[in-house]
């Protein structure tokens, strides 16, 4: 056969860039897609992302046999990559309907999860399919001898590899966020098309010659330093290429778990994460192709790498056990380059830790389709066979190490163990190699003795003390369990003022202040200080009250347990159920038991594991109450709980007259995010209000009907014991006090949201906010909009007391904007204020006593300092 031209090479390398490019987008757009079916718990992901690697493999592997007997494998490649444009297409659109389509086949949310799983499957089975053909076909028309088959391959798959990790970007940093899932998919199929219509009109420029398909009496005999193995010891290496997919793809998993808990939960985050990770793959690839093939000895080679992969898995282990001071010098390194400059740092971060071992487990692809094609016209085949192997291995590995392994053992032990497959497989496949030097065979056991010795020297605990140790808090509880780590920290008055980080004036160390954290990953998904608790208990109390009989209670969201413990100080409470996606959560409630009063084990209360909005599209109960409590919405994953479509869905769930309850923290997106989330909850409900009892920490308040506060029926209410006492906790000591915590109504709101895009399932804004952000967040123009109060009627009602209710409110949350400010003395001044008005409270004592005068940052002091 005639070799190919470097010019035709390029060309079609080019092209294969280009492919890699669609085929990332597809996955990322149809794991989005199906999470919002079959749940966005770690199972139900891991299925989905299994699903598709699967139709990868059975792809792969049956083009692999049919593009052996290819006489136009060129021709052959144009036409998949057109079908996969327009099959993938066909099935995002079936994807974005399949919520609707499921509901009328009377099969809300999926059914169990094993029939999710199929259902994923099945779904994504005919475009994958066609996808894990493309390397195969291709690599029929590029084989054309055996020397130098492994550089040509490595050049062709760094190069698909390349488009893969650009995708990746590409969607998760502009794409999605600029025109959605619908149109991004729309791109990445008209992307495809392009690439197999430009490999047709190759084809038809080039007019080859039929390639013919022998059958080979006998293997091929090599020249230089490449060597195929037969037989057993073929099989051998095939089944030894599995192991490196489920070591390859452990590492990953375990990367991206360790590396959340230093960086950050956004999506860009895992973009960064999985971008590095790619072009780690790139770099061995090319460096293989370009710098080793033909140098080596293949064998010797694979060895070396694996040795070395152990020793470079056990370092990438040691960074992560520095990973907070490194990432945080890191970030000083880049705070000058601008208001993005954190994902510069997340990146060199990622870089540190990732790049040498990926690009070390990136040689080994090409490498093993050199030492295991027999003949090259096996080569397509061999090349599906190996994809196969190794992409089995990594879904096994996946699910071992989420599911079976860190719960298990933990995350360090994990890590070694993995590093210890390495060297195993260095060690396994050496003695395989009848040629290999005493030397050889001594050098690579020394090699191992030496691992272990590192291994020991690791302390035992390095990893979780990197994600739980900060200098202002004590470790109360910690667990690695399947969605990830998670802590419980404890912060009081002597490890505050101990860190520095704090003023900590005069008497502070004697006030003998105490609250705890729930720490998941980066992400502080509650504490207990009394401002955040407030608003809690403020997401239970508010729609309890404002509905007139509230009997059975919906809770999404866990956390410390402080909304569960408010819902369940109601008498009159018949059942509350408590949805969150991680076990652990609830494993960590005794730590936080004087806030949640033990409701987790409330006689009234029945907890269920699943994703909330899984929960709510699988369920067929209603609710008088439901309320969302969920991790801050900017974090991956978490937006599917703010958009229109969920909103309606929610409204399905409720019973006439039911009430919705919803967390925002305004601060934490820019301004027009907010409005658009506002904006989404207006589309879906009638009436709508906006309350903020702490901070910048908005309870949304949703009905179909008017919401009315009956006065005296707050104070029936409030006579009761347990009632009265969680309130008064929290500094409500009177109806009037929670009253004034109301901002806006519903026509104030359409107002302020007027012209702002809402948040959709197909534009999900406010977790791509880098491109869809305009200012930060303005407090000045929420306040505004603040209003008296036109939900309040009835007789009894003290005008005059909810005026002031409301001005002291107001000055807190000046207060809050003068704060972030930087403007300590007049934050504490417009605090004073507010007591002026209505009197002392728990709250406003915590505000003067406390945070105002310890908890502000060193250097900040009081002018009475």
């Amino acid at each position: 056969m005639n070799r190919i031209s470097a010019r035709v090479f390029a060309a079609v390398g080019l092209l294969f860039v280009a492919s890699g490019m669609s085929g990332l987008v597809f996955e990322v757009i149809w794991v989005r897609y199906l999470t919002l079916v079959v749940g966005h718990t770690t199972f139900a992901a891991s299925l989905v992302v299994s699903a598709f690697l699967a139709g990868l493999v059975l792809g792969s592997l049956g083009w692999g046999r049919v593009a052996d007997r290819l006489k136009h494998p060129l021709l052959a490649y144009g036409l998949l990559e057109v079908a996969t444009g327009v099959l993938a297409l066909g099935i995002t659109r079936v994807l974005a309907s399949l919520p609707e389509w499921l509901s009328a086949l009377g099969l809300p949310g999926g059914g169990p999860l094993p029939v999710r799983g199929v259902l994923a499957f099945l779904l994504v089975l005919p475009p994958t399919f066609v996808m894990g053909g493309t390397l195969p076909v291709l690599m029929r028309f590029v084989a054309r001898e055996l020397e130098g088959l492994g550089r040509s391959f490595g050049v062709l798959y760094s190069l698909n590899t390349l488009g893969a990790a650009l995708g990746c970007g590409l969607a998760g940093f502009y794409l999605i966020g600029a025109v959605g899932l619908w149109r991004t998919a729309a791109i990445a199929a008209g992307l495809n098309v392009l690439v197999g219509l430009g490999v047709v009109l190759l084809h038809l420029w080039l007019r080859p010659e039929p390639l013919s398909t022998p059958t080979p009496a006998a293997p091929e005999a090599p020249q230089g330093g490449a060597s195929a193995f037969q037989g057993s010891r073929r099989t051998l290496l095939v089944a030894a290429f599995a192991l490196c997919g489920f070591a390859s793809i452990s590492y990953e998993v375990l990367w991206f778990r360790l590396l959340s808990t230093s960086l950050d939960s956004t999506t860009y985050a895992f973009t960064i994460l999985l971008v590095t990770f790619l072009l780690g793959l790139v770099v061995g690839g090319f460096v293989y192709s370009l710098k080793l093939a033909g140098r080596v000895r293949d064998l010797e080679l694979f060895v070396t790498v694996e040795s070395l992969l152990a020793f470079a898995g056990l370092l990438s282990m040691a960074l992560l056990g520095m990973s907070r001071p490194v990432s945080q010098l890191l970030a000083g390194l880049v705070g000058g380059w601008g208001p993005n400059a954190v994902y510069v740092g997340m990146l060199l971060h990622a870089a540190l830790v990732i790049l040498v071992p990926a690009s070390l487990i990136g040689v080994i692809f090409p490498l093993l389709v050199q030492l295991t094609t027999r003949h090259v016209a096996n080569a397509a085949s061999n090349v599906g066979l190996l994809y196969s192997v190794n992409t089995l291995g990594g879904i096994v590995g996946s699910l071992a190490v989420g599911f079976v392994l860190v719960p298990a053992m933990g995350t360090q032990w994990t890590f070694i163990l993995v590093c210890a497959l390495n060297m195993a497989l260095a060690l396994g496949v050496q003695a395989l190699d009848t040629e290999a030097q005493p030397r050889a065979r001594r050098s690579m056991w020394a090699g191992a003795a030496l691992l272990g010795v590192a291994v020991v020297m690791v302390p035992g605990d390095l990893l979780v003390r990197a994600f739980a140790d900060h200098v202002d808090s004590r470790v109360r509880f910690v667990r690695e369990g399947v969605d990830g780590a998670l802590a419980v920290l404890e912060y009081d008055s002597e490890s505050v003022c101990d860190s520095g980080l704090y003023a900590c004036g005069p008497g502070c160390r004697e006030k003998g202040f105490r609250h705890q954290q729930l720490l998941f990953g980066s992400v502080s998904y509650a504490n207990t200080a009394l401002p955040r608790k407030r608003y809690m208990a403020t997401l239970a109390h508010l729609p309890m009250l404002l509905h007139p009989e509230p009997k059975e209670v919906l809770q999404v969201c866990f956390g410390t347990g402080s909304t569960a413990g408010s819902f369940a100080s109601h008498p009159g409470l018949r059942s509350l159920t408590i949805v969150d996606t991680n076990p652990d959560v609830l494993a960590a409630a005794p730590h936080f038991a004087e806030h949640n009063h033990g409701a987790a084990e409330d006689p009234r209360t029945h907890v269920v594991f699943d994703d909330g909005r899984h929960f709510l599209l699988a369920s067929q109960g209603r609710y008088d109450v439901i309320s969302f409590e969920p991790p801050p919405p900017r974090s991956a994953g978490v937006v599917g709980l703010y958009t229109t479509e969920f909103y309606r869905e929610v409204k399905q769930r409720l019973t006439p007259g039911g009430v919705l309850a919803q967390w925002i923290p305004l601060q934490q997106q820019p301004d027009n995010l907010t409005r658009g989330m506002v904006a989404s909850l207006l589309e879906a409900f009638s009436e709508v209000t906006l309350w903020i009892p702490s901070d910048y920490e908005a309870v949304l308040v949703a009905a179909d009907r008017p919401l009315g506060v009956d006065v005296a029926g707050w104070e029936t209410r409030w006579a009761q014991a347990s009632v009265a006492r969680s309130l008064a906790d929290v500094g409500f000591t009177s109806p009037y006090g929670l009253m004034g915590t109301y901002v806006a109504g519903t026509e104030a709101l359409k107002r302020w949201t007027r012209g702002y895009a809402s948040v959709t399932d197909d534009h999900p804004a406010v977790e791509y906010f880098l491109f869809n952000a305009d200012k930060p967040f303005d407090p000045e123009a929420l306040l505004a909009m603040a209003e008296r109060p036109t939900v309040v009627r009835g007789e009894g009602l003290d005008g005059v007391r909810l005026a002031r209710e409301l001005e002291a409110n107001r000055r807190v949350l000046e207060s809050t904007r003068l704060k972030r400010g930087g403007e300590w003395d007049a934050a504490r001044a417009r605090v004073e204020e507010a007591r002026a008005q209505v009197g002392n409270n728990a709250f406003l004592s915590f505000l003067l006593d406390l945070e105002l005068d310890c908890l502000r940052p060193a250097g900040a002091l009081t002018s009475r300092q």
